[in-house]
């Protein structure tokens, strides 16, 4: 591992860890379960951080790599709620390990008592993380794949505009299509589309602009439309702009 990787990693599992640590200040203020009447605040603070920051490299690690399997949506979620049942029946020992050291009378709950609370208050722990660590991920992906861009002669956009059939917005970034594949660029879409000007082509959705000469054919569902392109992209249109592509001529073969 690289310095800079290194540097990323400790970066990324020390902001996790001051998160796990207000959440247990929370936690610790809020006394889930009845716990706000076991004893004073610092036994509860003290009982929360034994159970989250050793949590928070656990599960941490499992989500990460979970996340690292690339699965389809569905089966992501369906492995992270998973992971979270089994991995909370060995972790639940310690919680009660611990909660017992600090308060000996809390042995009347049973096992599965201890199993529930720590499985209501971990997956949405968990769940969150997922989220932050998924987004993180994504945000670096992309800026990867826009700084690998190789530089072109046609400025921020990086294509010739005659050969852009649309634009799709990605966080802080621009994926520019083209019948030659796609290119992320850092750019607002207000910044490509002002690029795009003079070509023929709506703004169909907040986060996409299309050429006329990319559309096959437009689709609907119910309420909702769609449009299908050249590439094999199909993108949205917002309701507010179904008047605009109408009344662009781009519905004659509406299906």
């Amino acid at each position: 591992m690289n310095d800079a990787r290194r540097t990323v990693l400790v970066r990324d599992w020390g902001v996790d860890l001051a998160i796990g640590s207000g959440c247990a200040v929370f936690m610790a203020l809020l006394g889930p379960f009845g716990s706000y009447f076991n004893g004073p605040l610092w036994q509860r603070i003290l009982f929360q951080f034994g159970c989250f920051l050793p949590g928070i490299l656990l599960y941490g690690s499992l989500i990460r790599l979970i996340l690292g399997w690339e699965l389809k949506p569905a089966a992501k979620w369906a492995a992270i709620v998973g992971m979270t049942a089994v991995v909370n029946a060995p972790f639940q020992l310690w919680v009660t390990y611990l909660a017992l050291s600090i308060w000996p009378f809390l042995k009347i709950l049973t096992p599965v008592d201890w199993y529930l609370q720590d499985l209501v208050t971990t997956l949405p722990v968990v769940v969150a993380f997922t989220l932050l660590i998924q987004a993180r991920l994504r945000k670096r992906r992309l800026a990867g794949e826009a700084g690998q861009a190789p530089p072109t002669p046609y400025g921020l956009l990086g294509a010739a505009p005659a050969t852009v059939l649309c634009l799709q917005m990605e966080d802080h970034y621009v994926r520019v299509h083209t019948l030659g594949g796609s290119r992320l660029v850092l750019m607002t879409l207000s910044q490509a589309m002002a690029i795009m000007e003079k070509a023929d082509g709506l703004q169909v959705h907040r986060s996409w602009w299309i050429a006329r000469k990319a559309v096959v054919r437009t689709m609907t569902h119910g309420r909702n439309l769609r449009l299908e392109l050249v590439n094999g992209i199909v993108a949205p249109v917002s309701r507010s702009a179904v008047a605009v592509v109408r009344a662009a001529g781009w519905m004659s073969d509406e299906g």
